[in-house]
Protein backbone atom coordinates (compact mmCIF):
# COMPACT_ATOMS: atom_id res chain seq x y z
CA UNK A 1 0.00 0.00 0.00
CA UNK A 2 1.36 3.36 -1.14
CA UNK A 3 1.85 6.43 1.66
CA UNK A 4 -0.72 8.37 -0.12
CA UNK A 5 -3.38 5.15 0.49
CA UNK A 6 -2.07 4.50 3.76
CA UNK A 7 -3.19 8.27 4.49
CA UNK A 8 -6.36 7.65 3.39
CA UNK A 9 -7.45 4.80 5.01
CA UNK A 10 -6.50 6.17 8.10
CA UNK A 11 -8.68 9.60 7.76
CA UNK A 12 -11.64 7.31 6.20
CA UNK A 13 -11.76 4.95 10.04
CA UNK A 14 -11.21 8.47 11.65
CA UNK A 15 -9.01 6.23 14.21
CA UNK A 16 -5.33 6.24 15.69
CA UNK A 17 -3.67 3.16 13.82
CA UNK A 18 -0.46 1.65 15.21
CA UNK A 19 2.53 1.07 13.40
CA UNK A 20 2.23 -1.53 10.33
CA UNK A 21 3.67 -5.11 11.11
CA UNK A 22 5.33 -7.24 8.70
CA UNK A 23 7.15 -9.89 10.70
CA UNK A 24 8.07 -9.26 14.19
CA UNK A 25 7.92 -5.98 16.20
CA UNK A 26 10.84 -3.99 16.28
CA UNK A 27 11.30 -2.25 19.54
CA UNK A 28 10.48 -2.85 23.02
CA UNK A 29 6.88 -2.34 24.35
CA UNK A 30 5.85 -0.83 27.82
CA UNK A 31 3.06 -2.77 29.79
CA UNK A 32 2.48 -6.56 30.48
CA UNK A 33 -0.20 -8.02 28.39
CA UNK A 34 -3.48 -10.48 29.58
CA UNK A 35 -2.89 -13.67 30.97
CA UNK A 36 -4.52 -16.52 28.89
CA UNK A 37 -8.47 -16.93 30.16
CA UNK A 38 -8.76 -20.21 31.45
CA UNK A 39 -11.65 -22.89 29.96
CA UNK A 40 -13.29 -25.78 30.43
CA UNK A 41 -15.32 -27.86 28.00
CA UNK A 42 -18.42 -27.53 30.66
CA UNK A 43 -17.77 -24.00 30.62
CA UNK A 44 -17.98 -23.18 27.16
CA UNK A 45 -20.73 -25.79 26.86
CA UNK A 46 -22.61 -23.42 29.59
CA UNK A 47 -22.21 -19.93 27.83
CA UNK A 48 -25.90 -18.65 26.07
CA UNK A 49 -25.72 -17.97 22.28
CA UNK A 50 -28.38 -15.60 20.71
CA UNK A 51 -28.77 -13.90 17.95
CA UNK A 52 -31.35 -11.20 18.11
CA UNK A 53 -30.43 -8.95 15.53
CA UNK A 54 -32.64 -6.89 13.06
CA UNK A 55 -30.86 -6.63 10.11
CA UNK A 56 -32.88 -4.52 7.11
CA UNK A 57 -33.69 -4.73 3.46
CA UNK A 58 -34.61 -1.02 2.14
CA UNK A 59 -36.96 -0.11 4.71
CA UNK A 60 -37.60 -4.06 5.84
CA UNK A 61 -36.37 -5.14 9.09
CA UNK A 62 -36.01 -8.84 9.67
CA UNK A 63 -36.29 -11.31 12.45
CA UNK A 64 -34.84 -15.24 12.25
CA UNK A 65 -35.43 -17.42 14.23
CA UNK A 66 -34.17 -21.69 14.12
CA UNK A 67 -35.22 -24.37 15.54
CA UNK A 68 -33.45 -25.66 18.62
CA UNK A 69 -32.68 -28.44 17.29
CA UNK A 70 -30.31 -27.01 14.71
CA UNK A 71 -26.89 -27.43 15.12
CA UNK A 72 -25.59 -23.28 14.24
CA UNK A 73 -22.16 -24.51 15.43
CA UNK A 74 -21.58 -26.10 12.22
CA UNK A 75 -23.20 -23.56 10.16
CA UNK A 76 -19.75 -22.69 8.64
CA UNK A 77 -17.16 -24.29 8.39
CA UNK A 78 -14.01 -23.24 11.08
CA UNK A 79 -10.87 -22.34 9.32
CA UNK A 80 -7.06 -22.79 10.96
CA UNK A 81 -3.99 -20.82 10.85
CA UNK A 82 -3.54 -23.09 7.95
CA UNK A 83 -5.87 -21.77 5.82
CA UNK A 84 -5.45 -19.13 2.91
CA UNK A 85 -8.10 -16.59 3.59
CA UNK A 86 -10.35 -15.16 0.99
CA UNK A 87 -11.49 -11.30 1.63
CA UNK A 88 -14.29 -10.86 4.04
CA UNK A 89 -15.05 -10.43 7.21
CA UNK A 90 -13.92 -13.19 9.89
CA UNK A 91 -14.57 -13.89 13.49
CA UNK A 92 -11.09 -15.47 15.01
CA UNK A 93 -9.44 -16.93 18.67
CA UNK A 94 -6.49 -17.83 19.28
CA UNK A 95 -6.72 -20.77 21.67
CA UNK A 96 -3.97 -23.39 23.21
CA UNK A 97 -5.61 -26.99 23.54
CA UNK A 98 -4.01 -28.49 26.44
CA UNK A 99 -1.15 -26.29 26.59
CA UNK A 100 -0.37 -26.84 23.28
CA UNK A 101 1.04 -24.19 21.15
CA UNK A 102 -1.39 -21.27 20.72
CA UNK A 103 -3.05 -21.61 17.27
CA UNK A 104 -5.66 -19.39 15.46
CA UNK A 105 -9.24 -20.07 14.48
CA UNK A 106 -11.36 -18.16 12.06
CA UNK A 107 -15.07 -18.38 10.70
CA UNK A 108 -15.99 -16.50 7.78
CA UNK A 109 -19.71 -14.35 8.25
CA UNK A 110 -22.08 -14.69 6.51
CA UNK A 111 -24.46 -11.34 7.69
CA UNK A 112 -24.15 -9.36 11.23
CA UNK A 113 -26.81 -12.16 12.34
CA UNK A 114 -23.31 -14.33 12.93
CA UNK A 115 -25.50 -17.51 12.53
CA UNK A 116 -22.37 -20.29 14.01
CA UNK A 117 -19.72 -17.76 13.51
CA UNK A 118 -20.02 -15.99 17.35
CA UNK A 119 -16.97 -16.87 19.36
CA UNK A 120 -18.77 -18.91 21.50
CA UNK A 121 -19.33 -21.47 19.05
CA UNK A 122 -15.90 -21.44 17.36
CA UNK A 123 -14.96 -22.71 20.58
CA UNK A 124 -18.02 -25.25 21.03
CA UNK A 125 -17.46 -26.37 17.71
CA UNK A 126 -13.78 -27.27 18.57
CA UNK A 127 -14.20 -28.81 22.34
CA UNK A 128 -16.85 -30.84 20.66
CA UNK A 129 -14.57 -31.83 17.72
CA UNK A 130 -11.91 -33.71 19.71
CA UNK A 131 -13.41 -35.60 22.68
CA UNK A 132 -10.25 -35.68 24.63
CA UNK A 133 -9.40 -31.65 24.90
CA UNK A 134 -10.80 -30.69 28.13
CA UNK A 135 -8.14 -28.12 28.90
CA UNK A 136 -8.07 -24.70 27.29
CA UNK A 137 -6.41 -21.30 27.33
CA UNK A 138 -8.12 -18.47 25.10
CA UNK A 139 -5.20 -15.72 24.37
CA UNK A 140 -7.37 -13.25 22.41
CA UNK A 141 -10.66 -13.01 20.24
CA UNK A 142 -11.99 -10.60 18.46
CA UNK A 143 -12.94 -9.85 14.70
CA UNK A 144 -11.06 -9.22 11.27
CA UNK A 145 -11.43 -8.25 8.02
CA UNK A 146 -8.86 -9.13 5.07
CA UNK A 147 -9.01 -6.90 1.93
CA UNK A 148 -6.33 -7.71 -0.63
CA UNK A 149 -3.01 -8.24 1.49
CA UNK A 150 -4.61 -5.72 4.54
CA UNK A 151 -5.62 -7.49 7.81
CA UNK A 152 -7.34 -5.10 10.03
CA UNK A 153 -8.46 -6.73 13.47
CA UNK A 154 -9.95 -6.08 16.48
CA UNK A 155 -10.16 -7.39 20.03
CA UNK A 156 -14.19 -6.34 20.21
CA UNK A 157 -15.56 -9.82 21.80
CA UNK A 158 -18.43 -8.84 24.63
CA UNK A 159 -17.91 -12.34 25.75
CA UNK A 160 -14.28 -12.72 26.18
CA UNK A 161 -12.40 -9.59 26.20
CA UNK A 162 -14.94 -6.68 27.68
CA UNK A 163 -13.75 -7.84 31.25
CA UNK A 164 -9.77 -8.50 30.19
CA UNK A 165 -9.45 -5.63 28.55
CA UNK A 166 -12.32 -3.37 30.84
CA UNK A 167 -10.20 0.17 30.87
CA UNK A 168 -11.34 0.56 34.53
CA UNK A 169 -9.63 -2.21 35.79
CA UNK A 170 -6.25 -2.49 33.44
CA UNK A 171 -4.02 -0.03 32.87
CA UNK A 172 -3.50 1.69 29.36
CA UNK A 173 -0.37 -0.05 29.20
CA UNK A 174 -1.34 -3.59 29.87
CA UNK A 175 -4.03 -2.59 26.98
CA UNK A 176 -1.50 -1.17 24.60
CA UNK A 177 0.36 -4.24 25.25
CA UNK A 178 -2.38 -6.97 24.82
CA UNK A 179 -3.28 -5.29 21.74
CA UNK A 180 0.41 -5.21 20.69
CA UNK A 181 0.55 -8.87 21.71
CA UNK A 182 -2.61 -10.10 19.86
CA UNK A 183 -0.79 -8.42 16.58
CA UNK A 184 2.28 -10.13 17.09
CA UNK A 185 0.75 -13.16 17.50
CA UNK A 186 -1.98 -12.96 14.63
CA UNK A 187 1.05 -11.65 12.49
CA UNK A 188 3.03 -14.96 13.38
CA UNK A 189 0.25 -17.23 12.11
CA UNK A 190 -0.91 -16.18 9.38
CA UNK A 191 1.25 -13.72 7.82
CA UNK A 192 3.61 -17.07 6.21
CA UNK A 193 5.05 -14.98 2.91
CA UNK A 194 5.32 -11.33 5.44
CA UNK A 195 3.32 -9.83 2.19
CA UNK A 196 0.27 -9.07 4.64
CA UNK A 197 0.09 -5.71 6.40
CA UNK A 198 -1.51 -6.19 9.73
CA UNK A 199 -3.35 -3.50 12.06
CA UNK A 200 -5.40 -3.04 15.15
CA UNK A 201 -8.63 -0.96 14.71
CA UNK A 202 -11.40 -0.01 17.01
CA UNK A 203 -13.85 -0.50 14.85
CA UNK A 204 -15.86 -3.41 14.65
CA UNK A 205 -16.62 -4.76 10.97
CA UNK A 206 -19.88 -6.65 11.72
CA UNK A 207 -22.21 -4.22 11.02
CA UNK A 208 -25.47 -4.23 8.96
CA UNK A 209 -23.50 -1.81 6.65
CA UNK A 210 -20.56 -3.42 6.73
CA UNK A 211 -22.25 -6.72 5.75
CA UNK A 212 -25.63 -6.42 4.48
CA UNK A 213 -28.03 -8.89 4.23
CA UNK A 214 -29.60 -9.47 0.80
CA UNK A 215 -32.79 -11.49 -0.19
CA UNK A 216 -30.51 -14.72 -1.53
CA UNK A 217 -29.00 -14.83 2.20
CA UNK A 218 -32.58 -14.98 3.64
CA UNK A 219 -33.40 -17.83 0.81
CA UNK A 220 -30.33 -19.33 2.35
CA UNK A 221 -31.52 -19.21 6.05
CA UNK A 222 -35.38 -20.34 5.02
CA UNK A 223 -33.33 -23.67 3.15
CA UNK A 224 -31.93 -24.55 6.25
CA UNK A 225 -35.33 -24.18 8.36
CA UNK A 226 -35.24 -20.87 9.56
CA UNK A 227 -38.64 -18.62 10.52
CA UNK A 228 -37.84 -15.20 8.41
CA UNK A 229 -40.16 -12.32 10.39
CA UNK A 230 -40.74 -8.98 8.49
CA UNK A 231 -41.40 -5.58 10.20
CA UNK A 232 -41.45 -1.89 9.07
CA UNK A 233 -39.67 -0.70 11.63
CA UNK A 234 -36.35 -1.84 13.97
CA UNK A 235 -38.78 -0.92 17.07
CA UNK A 236 -40.91 -3.62 16.16
CA UNK A 237 -38.73 -5.99 15.12
CA UNK A 238 -36.42 -5.28 18.38
CA UNK A 239 -39.44 -6.29 20.36
CA UNK A 240 -40.64 -8.86 18.95
CA UNK A 241 -37.08 -10.16 19.68
CA UNK A 242 -36.98 -9.55 23.28
CA UNK A 243 -37.18 -12.21 26.21
CA UNK A 244 -40.42 -12.04 27.98
CA UNK A 245 -42.04 -10.41 25.46
CA UNK A 246 -46.20 -10.22 25.25
CA UNK A 247 -46.97 -8.75 21.95
CA UNK A 248 -48.05 -10.76 19.04
CA UNK A 249 -46.68 -10.37 16.14
CA UNK A 250 -49.72 -9.31 14.44
CA UNK A 251 -49.78 -6.75 17.21
CA UNK A 252 -46.54 -5.78 16.46
CA UNK A 253 -47.18 -5.38 12.39
CA UNK A 254 -45.23 -8.31 11.50
CA UNK A 255 -45.42 -11.14 9.10
CA UNK A 256 -43.97 -14.41 7.96
CA UNK A 257 -42.61 -14.22 4.58
CA UNK A 258 -43.84 -18.32 3.09
CA UNK A 259 -40.51 -20.40 1.88
CA UNK A 260 -41.85 -20.94 -1.43
CA UNK A 261 -41.93 -16.93 -1.91
CA UNK A 262 -38.44 -16.51 -0.97
CA UNK A 263 -37.58 -19.50 -3.14
CA UNK A 264 -39.56 -18.10 -6.55
CA UNK A 265 -36.83 -16.21 -8.14
CA UNK A 266 -34.42 -16.28 -5.46
CA UNK A 267 -36.96 -14.05 -3.92
CA UNK A 268 -37.06 -11.34 -5.76
CA UNK A 269 -40.81 -12.03 -6.70
CA UNK A 270 -41.78 -11.63 -3.24
CA UNK A 271 -40.16 -8.17 -3.35
CA UNK A 272 -41.23 -6.89 -6.80
CA UNK A 273 -45.15 -7.69 -5.66
CA UNK A 274 -44.45 -5.65 -2.78
CA UNK A 275 -43.04 -2.75 -4.82
CA UNK A 276 -39.65 -2.94 -3.58
CA UNK A 277 -36.61 -3.07 -5.09
CA UNK A 278 -33.62 -5.02 -3.32
CA UNK A 279 -30.31 -2.87 -2.54
CA UNK A 280 -27.94 -2.20 -5.67
CA UNK A 281 -24.20 -3.76 -5.27
CA UNK A 282 -25.65 -6.70 -2.96
CA UNK A 283 -24.50 -10.41 -4.76
CA UNK A 284 -23.80 -13.16 -3.62
CA UNK A 285 -21.72 -15.71 -5.26
CA UNK A 286 -21.34 -19.49 -3.98
CA UNK A 287 -22.42 -18.27 -0.60
CA UNK A 288 -19.38 -15.76 -0.53
CA UNK A 289 -20.93 -12.26 0.29
CA UNK A 290 -18.83 -9.46 -1.16
CA UNK A 291 -18.70 -7.01 1.97
CA UNK A 292 -17.63 -3.15 2.26
CA UNK A 293 -13.88 -2.96 2.23
CA UNK A 294 -13.01 -0.67 5.32
CA UNK A 295 -11.72 2.45 2.97
CA UNK A 296 -15.27 2.83 2.33
CA UNK A 297 -17.08 5.75 3.27
CA UNK A 298 -18.28 6.32 6.93
CA UNK A 299 -21.64 4.07 8.11
CA UNK A 300 -24.82 5.94 8.54
CA UNK A 301 -24.51 6.43 12.30
CA UNK A 302 -28.86 6.10 12.64
CA UNK A 303 -28.59 2.35 11.57
CA UNK A 304 -25.50 1.12 12.54
CA UNK A 305 -25.24 -2.01 14.82
CA UNK A 306 -22.64 -3.02 16.53
CA UNK A 307 -22.58 -6.14 18.97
Amino acid sequence: MDPSSRRAVKKTINVALPNTLKRKRSSADEGKPISPIELTREKIASQWVTHKQCAYIGDDYFSIKFNSGINLSGFTPILTQDNVLDDGIYTWVILSLNNEPPRMYLKKTLTSYEFGTKHQEILYSISCANDVCNNYNLYYAGELLKDGNNIYFNLESGTYMKEPLNPKKKTLGTIKASKINARDMINDRINKTGELMIEEVDKSFITHEGIPLSLNDLKIYSDLGAKIYRFNNSENCATFNKRGNTLSLQELGGEIIPKDTLMSSGGRGWYRKKGKKAKKGIKCKNKTKKVKSIKSKKNNKSRKYKK
